[in-house]
């Protein structure tokens, strides 16, 4: 807490953390992850002690009893499940919501057990924790409460709501006392420890704190992203949030000062890029793009000014440029300075993959609103945007991924209607439809030489497809779901493919699986060689990027 510096890393869960609940004690605490398991630890040692195994669903929330002798859990599932925390046996699974239940809290005296659902449930539900019945309260407007907590004493629950609602309710009657329009979606919301105040988590990238007795908004304390949890410290004189971008700030809350900013956390890695000489790999993230030393492992440099999610990033031929995807945006930086060249705007909806042509005159764009654009790129001017030259729509849904031929005359763009589509650059005309994929196709690439097109879809399958003919070449089956990613190698040899949590070496010429590379625990979203060939880089959703050693595998070909 002082210093910022991590003490330890706990890892064990094959899928994203959703919740953490110490114990009343403070001796262990519970996770609720996307494995569809919640586990127990040692606060202290770090130990697993007890798995929760029984929902069929991501676990959302995890909560422990006053007395520490229950542990609930809330899940995707649409149940509520009661645990010995000691032995990991279900006491009780509580049916009736309809959709997933986001959260559930014990009332202080531990006598009930309050749990919320998603939008299209009757909202709010009480149960008695030692009996696992259901208790007739009844609680007014509850049906878009998705996040909600007791106060300290009992006597009042609040909850932040899909539609941008704060509701105080009284518990002696189910009166709603107020409903707050708080501007902006809240996924967290927190008593003070007086009572007095919550603090609310926002997407509007703002903590928010309201008086409970009125519900006028007292103070916001503003982040560079989306905030998604919030804690008040014992005395109520500090709060914590986190964020998307990784960072939890401390903030004195008289001052309305930051105190502390713990960066330590890593968060979903969208896209990687080599640099053509092989010295730099970039990673985008969220709102920014981090410049990493390959051989060391150290970040070299951080080019910020972007907004939200960065997810794609791609370097010019001649090392000078990088592009990045931002939302609906597609914008040029200078890679020695970090400076700003510009932005290209024109997309409805989000941008989803950006490539330089080959010659770096051209740079393409493939969004979710069906089409693709290419853009002209200016030479030695202060800002290199150019005009539109040509709007590519042929696609019924979103186009996930675009590139460029080697000898930049054609682009592929792969599309969620299961289709890749090839065009003429010069002219924008559609050239040939590959159809063959049952599920979203995600990712797109070209072979060095040019004669071989792959791509990854969301069903699990790779195809590779001839350039010029549009043929089916093989299809290579063995990935269980999820091929987000897929990159030649420098030779054209082999296919590196994430599936899952796991890359896939295959043999292009015979469609043999020469290894699989296991280490990351969530989706691998991206995939680069180094020039050489000698590296692999893999980008994860697991906020992990991890730098692969090609020469010390062993292939029997």
């Amino acid at each position: 807490m002082e210093t910022g510096r991590p003490i330890d890393l706990r890892i064990g869960h094959t899928g994203p953390v959703n919740s953490i609940a110490f114990s009343p004690d403070g001796t262990t605490f519970a996770t609720g992850s996307d494995d569809n398991t919640a586990w127990l630890w040692d606060a202290h040692t770090g130990e697993h002690k007890v798995s929760f195994v029984g929902h069929r669903d991501d676990v959302n929330a995890v909560a422990f009893s006053p007395d520490g002798e229950i542990l609930a859990t809330g899940s995707d599932d649409d149940t509520v499940r009661l645990w010995e925390p000691r032995t990991g046996k279900q006491i009780a699974r509580l049916d009736g919501h309809t959709e997933h239940v986001y959260s559930v809290a014990f009332s202080p005296d531990g006598r009930v057990l309050v749990s919320s659902a998603a939008w299209g449930d009757e909202g709010v539900r009480f149960w008695n924790p030692r009996t696992a019945k259901s208790l007739n309260i009844s609680i007014e407007g509850t049906d878009r409460a998705e996040h909600i907590v007791y106060a300290p004493d009992g006597s009042m629950l609040v909850s932040g709501d899909t539609d941008r609602t704060i509701r105080f309710w009284e518990l002696g009657t189910g009166e709603l006392l107020r409903a707050v329009d708080s501007g902006v979606n809240v996924s967290a919301v927190v008593f003070a420890p007086d009572s007095k105040t919550i603090a609310g988590a926002s997407s509007g990238d703002l903590v928010s704190f309201w008086d409970v007795a009125t519900g006028a908004l007292l103070k916001t304390l503003e982040h560079d992203a989306p905030v998604i949890s919030v804690a008040y410290s014992p005395d109520g004189k500090t709060v914590a949030s986190a964020s998307e971008d990784g960072k939890i700030q401390f903030w004195d809350l008289a001052s309305s000062k930051r105190i502390n900013t713990i960066t330590g956390h890593a968060f979903r890695v969208y896209s990687l890029a080599y640099s053509p000489d092989g010295d730099t790999l970039v990673s985008g993230n969220i709102s920014k793009m981090s410049l990493w030393d390959p051989g060391t492992g150290e970040l070299q440099k951080t080019i910020r000014g972007l907004r939200g999610t960065v997810r794609s990033v791609a370097y010019s031929s001649d090392g000078n440029i990088l592009a990045s995807a931002d939302f609906d945006k597609a914008r040029l930086w200078d890679v020695e300075t970090g400076r700003f060249l510009g932005t290209f705007t024109g997309h409805t909806g989000l941008i989803s993959s950006v490539a330089f042509s080959p010659d770096g005159s051209t740079l393409a764009s493939g969004g979710y609103d069906n089409t693709s654009r290419l853009w002209e790129i200016r030479t030695g001017e202060q800002y290199l945007i150019g005009d539109l030259l040509h709007t590519l729509a042929a696609h019924t849904e979103d186009i996930a991924s675009v590139a460029f031929s080697p000898d930049g005359n054609t682009l592929a763009s792969g599309s969620h209607d299961g289709t890749i589509r090839l065009w003429d650059v010069q002219t924008g005309d559609l050239l040939e439809t590959l159809v063959g994929h049952t599920g979203n196709v995600y990712t797109v690439v070209y072979s060095p030489d040019g004669s071989t097109i792959a791509s990854g879809s969301w069903e699990g399958t790779v195809c590779l497809w001839g350039s010029q003919t549009g043929e089916l070449l093989q299809t290579l089956r063995g990935h269980t779901r999820y091929v987000a990613s897929v990159a030649f190698s420098p030779d054209g040899d082999t296919l590196a493919c994430g599936n899952d949590d796991t890359i896939h070496l295959w043999d292009v010429q015979t469609g043999t699986r020469l290894h699989s590379l296991t280490g990351h625990t969530d989706l691998v979203d991206s995939l680069v060689y180094s020039p050489n060939g000698e590296r692999l880089a893999s980008g994860c959703r697991d906020g992990t990027i991890l730098l692969w050693d090609l020469t010390k595998l062993v292939t029997d070909r």
